[in-house]
């Protein structure tokens, strides 16, 4: 079944659910697909950008194969009122997985649900899966009820993204302004390898480095770049989000022209942000960073695991630059810890404005 006739199978028997229902919650079984594609069908229309969740056959096989962990609240009536998800995203190491596509029909939002679902996810899948080393999430700022969800359920605030979503993404929410989302992650498996310090950043790595157990030989990155060493890296276009990402798993003697191709796509796409995520396994991290800072980027987020297999150490950050002025939608932070990472984001983000020239960015006070 293609994508096209997924949905139009799923907008010929759409129903609204039945409220009232007792939930079980409990891991996707097969007969579950169409629900989870009528769920999906209801929040994001068409316009979701991966088939998966409309295509029932391509769903059942990414549960079977282990690449996807559904978890679903089911009605009596075998209706699907709720949705989370552990899978394989963004990330090169394909055993670190995301934890997110949390949904819940119209009708059962007043009720406990999504937090039924997490828990359901503490308590029998987070640190027990074969084959997944670490999970990562991204919590929306403009509320704090997934803040809280993961706050005390293993995993680490050490990021922020500010402005990643369209105000256009959380219709009806209130939002004014681009969304932002707190990134936190957990570790699982301990896989030791080397850090490279990536030059000024490397304080910020360094302060989140005793918050996971993690066995790394850590060491300036400020080694020269080798002349014949090329840079490797690879580029998504999300429109419907307005955002390019770069991940960066080699860092040649030719960044700088890379980095600039990138930007220049990057404008020719419309894009409003620029995602960058670079390795911190090479001994030259430091230079591609300079490069970075130079360019108008700032920091956001230190992400142990996150290249594993397929670069030559595990670790990552990710760095963002804004391609046109902004507006970000006010940040609302659920716990100090979680503040104290944003006011270090914020700040460097205004740096790259004051000092490189990097379009300006409002963020709106939160709303009393």
């Amino acid at each position: 079944m293609t994508r096209a006739e997924a949905l139009a199978t799923i907008k010929a028997s759409y129903a609204d659910l039945v409220p009232g229902q007792k939930l079980e919650y409990r891991l996707f079984r097969p007969e579950d697909a169409p629900g989870v594609g009528r769920l999906f069908y209801q929040t994001y229309g068409d316009t979701y950008p991966v088939d998966e969740p409309y295509v029932p056959e391509l769903l059942i096989e990414a549960n079977r194969s282990g690449s996807t962990h559904t978890i679903v609240a089911c009605a009596a009536d075998g209706a699907i009122a709720g949705h989370m998800a552990i899978y394989r995203s963004s990330p090169p190491n394909p055993r670190f997985y995301e934890y997110g596509q949390g949904m819940v029909d119209k009708a059962y939002r007043q009720s406990f649900a999504a937090f039924r679902i997490h828990r359901f996810a503490v308590e029998n899948l987070f640190g027990q899966l074969d084959g997944v080393d670490g999970i990562y999430g991204e919590a929306v700022c403009h509320h704090m009820a997934t803040q809280k969800m993961i706050h005390g359920s293993g995993f680490v605030a050490c990021g922020l993204e500010p402005g990643l979503m369209p105000e256009s993404a959380y219709a009806g929410e209130g939002v004014t302004g681009r969304a932002s989302c707190l990134y936190a992650q957990r570790v699982d498996t301990i896989t030791p390898g080397p850090l490279f310090l990536p030059g000024l950043w490397g304080q910020n790595v360094q302060a989140l480095l005793g918050c996971w157990p993690l066995h790394r030989e850590v060491a300036p990155g400020d080694a020269p770049v080798p002349a014949q060493a090329r840079t490797v890296l690879e580029s998504r276009h999300f429109a419907f989000a307005g955002v390019r990402r770069v991940t960066v798993t080699r860092i040649g003697a030719d960044f700088a022209a890379r980095l600039a191709e990138e930007l220049e796509a990057g404008k020719a796409d419309r894009a409003v942000v620029v995602q960058l995520f670079l390795c911190l396994g090479e001994a030259w991290t430091g230079h591609a960073a300079e490069l970075l800072r130079r360019a108008g980027f700032f920091y956001c987020a230190f992400m142990p695991l996150w290249f594993g297999e397929t670069g030559p150490g595990p670790d990552g950050i990710m760095a963002q630059r804004f391609l046109e002025p902004a507006t970000l939608a006010g940040l609302r932070l659920a716990t100090p810890e979680m503040n104290a990472l944003a006011v270090q984001v914020v700040a460097d983000m205004h740096r790259a404005s004051r000092e490189h020239g990097a379009p300006e960015v409002t963020i709106l006070p939160v709303p009393e």
